[in-house]
């Protein structure tokens, strides 16, 4: 009967498609956590890659974030913690998630939802960058793919429907503002860090006329940062603070940068400008004179601005990570439709198997292969009607009667739609028929 079609053609048995994450960011760990676990990347992917049901891995590692996005439809988080454990100790403490919750995660981070910088355009390229580079050394899986493919087409739908990508920039520019007044061409301006402001603000400050801007990073990142954007380089602290008119700080490690020991023992001492989530500017510094904007102050200020900009690109994140859940939901289904399909033309070829050889075929051969045929394909549903009715199952085998043949309560009209198996419509069926007969 079909139900043993159906298992001999290998009926898709219950299976979800599971996507994890595992993430350390700069503004819950700092960054001194986010370079340890940066530097143990390839480590990670290949430990994670010993999982047995990982089918891929696309790591993520920026200055400000470290994220593994994994393909493990049988695994548990625990497994994957494990696996990351065996190669670092300390292990960090992962933020995990995993299904629908993980591909929204992937979303916001492509939209710049979950930066610093609110909607910052620069994370869609690293995020391409590392589905790329994963692609291009066999790491990745097609449902990775699929999912980073998705979340940078959301992301540019973000870009052009939103003035997000500004948002940065407004920050550092109202910090500025606050600055004022400044003769900026004559205006010394030390940067202190490469964190998630710190291209906004060199772009800020040549935007209003600053000329002599010098970067300090204690991480080593700085002269690279400096040849990037065309700057000076301090190597020393106290002395790049000794020499500045204005500070501005974008370190975010989770201590503070400047302290009361880095500030010249004598002199004018700097203003600052503290753009770090946690304050790179030591409160005794505050405490000791010296004229400090923070982040908070700014942010304050800055944020009713984007509030309408923000609900939008949460919208349209949203949207794009349940269109994707219906088209991963629809292609699970996808081969049990095509085995279903072979499943009954099997049966129908049992059938013509069957008709009188010889002889041309009468109205009544027909008639009665195509009633044994619907007898056939009948069967299980009828017994399995009774079943459900003897098991106090009546409406859900009623709803699962409607789902399946449209029987029941009124619902769309599907005769007009293309079957996903064979791409035919019921009309184009019946065109078939008559060319067939007319042939």
């Amino acid at each position: 009967m079909l139900d043993s079609a159906l298992h001999r053609k290998g009926w898709l048995n219950e299976a979800t498609v599971t996507l994890h994450v595992l993430s350390v960011q700069h503004d819950q760990h700092g960054l001194a956590e986010v370079e340890r676990v940066h530097n143990a990347l390839p480590d990670l992917v290949a430990a994670l890659r010993l999982v047995p049901s990982v089918r891929g891995v696309v790591p993520l590692g920026t200055c400000n974030r470290v994220e593994l996005y994994c393909d493990a439809p049988n695994a548990a988080t625990s497994q994957l913690l494990d696996a990351a454990a065996s190669v670092l100790s300390p292990a960090p403490a992962w933020r995990s998630l995993d299904g629908d919750g993980a591909m929204l995660h992937v979303f916001r981070v492509a939209a710049g939802l979950e930066s610093v910088v609110l909607g910052e355009r620069e994370i869609a390229g690293q995020v391409r960058r590392a589905l790329s580079e994963s692609q291009d050394l066999g790491l990745c899986s097609s449902l990775l793919t699929t999912v980073c493919e998705a979340a940078l087409r959301t992301s540019r739908r973000v870009a052009r429907e939103t003035t997000l990508a500004h948002a940065g920039r407004s920050v550092v520019s109202e910090g500025l503002d606050l600055m004022e007044p400044v003769e900026w061409s004559n205006t010394r301006v030390l940067l202190v860090g490469t964190g998630a402001f710190a291209g906004a603000s060199v772009a800020s400050l040549r935007a209003r006329g600053a000329q002599h801007i010098s970067v300090h990073s204690a991480s080593g990142r700085g002269e690279e940062f400096a040849n990037s954007h065309n700057l000076g380089c301090v190597a020393d602290l106290p002395t790049g603070l000794a020499s500045a008119d204005l500070v501005v700080t974008c370190r975010g490690a989770g201590t503070p940068a400047v302290s009361l020991d880095h500030l010249p023992p004598a002199g004018m001492v700097p203003r600052f400008l503290d753009l770090s989530l946690h304050r790179d500017v030591d409160p005794a510094v505050v405490e000791s004179g010296a004229h400090v904007v923070d982040l908070q102050t700014i942010s304050e200020r800055v944020a009713p601005r984007w509030d309408q900009d923000t609900a939008h690109a949460e919208r349209v994140v949203a949207e794009g990570c349940a269109e994707l859940r219906s088209k991963l939901d629809a292609r699970v289904l996808d081969p049990a439709v095509v085995n279903l399909r072979e499943a009954v033309l099997e049966l129908v070829a049992d059938e013509v198997a069957r008709l009188p050889q010889g002889r041309a075929l009468t109205q009544d051969d027909a008639a009665h292969a195509l009633r044994r045929l619907a007898t056939r394909l009948l069967h299980v549903p009828s017994m399995r009607a009774k079943q459900a009715a003897a098991s106090g199952r009546t409406q859900e085998y009623l709803s699962a009667m409607a789902e399946l043949y449209g029987i029941g309560p009124a619902g769309d009209a599907l005769d007009d739609h293309s079957c996903p198996a064979t791409g035919y419509t019921v009309s184009d069926l019946d065109a078939r028929a008559t060319t067939e007969e007319a042939s």
